[in-house]
């Protein structure tokens, strides 16, 4: 063989390496994705089984005993509601900080959009619902960040749910699902 021929085929079996390696990293790469995107929704799941965030949500879902303190002033709404649930407050504040939390964290790629809608979905409108006397007037400010993430992912939620593409709940969407056998 001619030293010609043989760097002719040294060349072409580099190039299949080069080109096989970066087929095979980018498959890498997309499990990995995946991988961290299951990975931040089982923290995140666990993160709600903390007993603040159950006795926070816990309160929201109560919203009645919130709205009933309501006067329409927001600020001063905001300080009813505060004296209103007392002790419990910083329970309340910690489910507004994780939903504030997961905007940013969807917004940066780290969390899945839908992985967060079908698990928390629900909740997480009903908490803005029962907040929107404080969180709605925020909007109105120009260079107000309170909230700024949490009101973001509101934003997308309802968007998805108005372009029809939210999903009806889970007990009714799914009723007919059955489990595959075991092999």
């Amino acid at each position: 063989m001619e030293l010609e021929t043989a760097a002719s085929w040294a060349e072409i079996i580099g190039l299949i390496t080069i080109v096989s390696a970066a087929i095979y990293s980018w498959f890498q790469i997309k499990e990995l994705r995946a991988a961290r995107n299951s990975s931040t929704a089982m923290n995140l799941a666990a993160n709600f089984q903390s007993p603040d965030f159950v006795a926070g949500l816990t309160l929201i879902s109560r919203s009645t005993a919130i709205s009933e303190v309501l006067t329409g002033d927001s600020i001063e709404d905001f300080e009813k509601v505060q004296d209103h649930l007392g002790d419990d407050w910083p329970k309340v504040v910690t489910v507004l900080t994780t939903w504030e939390s997961i905007g940013a964290l969807v917004h940066r790629g780290d969390m899945d959009f839908h992985a967060f809608y079908d698990l928390f979905s629900g909740e997480f409108l009903k908490t803005y619902e029962t907040f929107s006397f404080w969180l709605d007037p925020i909007r109105e400010k120009d260079g107000d960040k309170t909230m700024e993430w949490f009101i973001w992912l509101y934003d997308r939620v309802k968007e998805y749910e108005q372009e029809g593409s939210g999903t009806l709940p889970a007990h009714v969407a799914f009723k007919d699902w059955k489990p595959k056998n075991r092999q």
